[in-house]
């Protein structure tokens, strides 16, 4: 019996584990320019839309199983977005701070292929 509870364990805190990737890929697609709140949540919902309204072209039961994943993970999705609200918020009223820190990041041969693709 115990060893069916370790099972169980790993199973929970895996898919755990998975759930808010709405939130993580929709901070990943985001210029600094167009940051908002709550971007997780609009990413699902906007997935679902396009699912409902036939705009995507993968065979029903993909869609099925998107739709299911995005319906357990929108919860998640939004409690995570909530948390963050406050970096959220800062990152929008203070995009050149954030554009600073990318391009000190940048490696100097990344801004020398800028600069000569730019003249």
């Amino acid at each position: 019996m115990k060893s069916n509870i370790g099972r169980w364990a790993v199973v929970v805190l895996l898919s755990i584990d998975l759930f808010g990737c709405s939130s993580i890929r929709a901070r990943n697609e985001i210029p600094n320019r167009a940051w908002t709140v709550y971007p997780g949540p609009r990413k699902a919902v906007g997935e679902m839309g396009d699912i409902f309204s036939s705009r995507r072209s993968e065979p029903d039961w993909i869609k099925g199983l998107i739709t299911a994943i995005l319906v357990v993970d929108l919860p998640i999705t939004t409690v995570f977005d909530t948390v963050v609200v406050p970096y959220d918020v800062y990152r929008i009223y203070n995009p050149e701070d954030f554009e600073k820190a990318r391009e000190s990041s940048e490696s100097p041969a990344d801004r020398t292929a800028e600069s000569q693709a730019a003249e």
